[in-house]
């Protein structure tokens, strides 16, 4: 199991080594602005796909090893269409984006979350490395038609950007397709309504949390293009990204943790296995984070250009908050397959409201410095939630959570076993 890990690990490193790279051409191309504007698409793309979701999404995890998958692949894309169609008409009346941008930002929402639902499928049947690799294969095909764009067709605008997502997204949904095509030979229509019932009642539960958990981590996004500017936006979502990459360690545990809760019965194996690698990943975190603190400002203007000095700045104030949220993504995940959605969703509610709270009180001010520290703290605030609620289901201290000399050492040994193995 930890080999699957280490894998989909090295696996998610690359993607993000991929995704600073799209970084650095949309920065250093399309500059601060046009990278704002970017920033403010794939915000908009996936607060959509957040509602696409109640019908699917990652629930479907929990719901594949239970359920006609036919019936669920059907279900959950017939309601993705109807979001589509309503993001549209909210767009029209409450435009996020630019009103040339919105048609890009609905079809590719679309084709996204025919994707996920593909990805969750496979999840669900424990076929790891397919989602993997399809997820690196996306990041791969963005990279590489992105910089034909910008480079061999000199096109150095956002449409760049919008088209190698089509690219990306779209040859990917095609070989996850393929892929889950097995799974689909049993059609069947049986108890659709009281299937299509438990996808919302579960999926909004689920997605309640996710939406909130959105809303708390990038209504920053809005606020700041809405009263600082897209630069300004700009040069915080690369910070934002930077530092966001290092929840990779979490989500590679994660990817491996979910399906397992999810296919077992005993809770027991569940929790100890959510303590291990809550350990391991805090382990992970610190020592990634550790070097990109030691960088100096000008090496992320030499990087993205004289735009980006204020990047090291960013970094440095959600740094105490990942770690923290680190911790609450393995530990959500463990109550996500045991169908325990409401305490995410509790648990983003808080952070939600600290947001909320905080901004409201500085909203005149509201520049880099704020939208860090604010969202350092909303961190800070859901994982304590989350903790707490864990140790007291699993019967155990807090302070158990924290990584020891054992835990160190034990990590050494197999990462150095799969080395040799490999």
């Amino acid at each position: 199991m930890y080999k699957k890990v280490a894998s989909t690990f090295g696996i998610k490193v690359i993607i993000a080594i991929l995704n600073l790279a799209i970084v650095i051409i949309l920065s250093r191309s399309i500059g601060a602005t046009g990278k704002g504007e970017a920033s403010l698409i794939l915000t908009s793309i996936a607060m959509i796909l957040l509602f696409c979701n109640m019908v699917g999404g990652s629930s479907l995890v929990y719901f594949v090893p239970r359920y006609n998958i036919f019936l669920l692949y059907l279900l959950s894309n017939l309601w993705s269409v109807i979001v589509a169609v309503i993001a549209f008409a909210v767009l029209k009346y409450f435009p996020a984006v630019p009103e040339n941008l919105a048609t890009p930002v609905i079809i590719l929402s679309l084709i996204n979350s025919f994707l996920a639902t593909n990805l969750s499928i496979l999840l669900g049947k424990e076929k790891i490395m397919s989602n993997n690799y399809i997820s690196l294969l996306q990041t791969v095909i963005n990279v590489v038609v992105l910089i034909l764009l910008t480079k061999s067709f000199h096109q150095t605008d956002i449409h760049s950007y919008i088209n190698s997502l089509y690219a990306a997204m779209g040859l990917c949904l095609l070989v996850s397709t393929v892929l889950i095509i097995p799974y689909l030979k049993e059609v069947s229509f049986h108890e659709s309504k009281k299937l299509f019932y438990q996808l919302v009642k579960l999926g909004m539960v689920n997605q309640a949390g996710h939406i909130l958990q959105f809303m708390s981590f990038r209504v920053s996004y809005y606020l700041l293009a809405s009263y600082s500017g897209a630069a300004i936006l700009g040069v915080y979502s690369n910070g934002i990204s930077l530092i966001e990459s290092l929840l990779l360690i979490s989500n590679s545990f994660a990817a491996v943790l979910y399906p397992k809760i999810a296919n077992s019965t005993n809770i027991k194996f569940a929790q100890t296995l959510t303590l291990q690698m809550t350990k391991l990943s805090i382990i992970i975190c610190i020592m990634a984070l550790i070097p990109l603190l030691l960088l100096p400002s000008e090496f992320w203007v030499w990087l993205f250009g004289s735009e980006f000095k204020d990047v090291k700045q960013v970094i440095l104030l959600l740094s105490p908050g990942i770690v923290f949220y680190n911790i609450t993504l393995i530990i959500g995940h463990y109550f996500s397959g045991t169908g325990k959605y409401k305490v995410n969703t509790y648990s983003n509610l808080i952070g939600l409201l600290i947001t909320v709270l905080l901004s409201i009180l500085v909203i005149p001010s509201y520049g880099i410095v704020v939208a860090g520290i604010i969202s350092s703290i909303s961190y800070l605030g859901i994982a304590l939630f989350i903790i707490i609620y864990f140790t007291r289901e699993a019967e155990i201290k807090v302070q158990q959570l924290l990584p020891t000399v054992s835990d160190f050492i034990w990590l050494k040994e197999q990462t150095k076993s799969f080395l040799i193995t490999k």
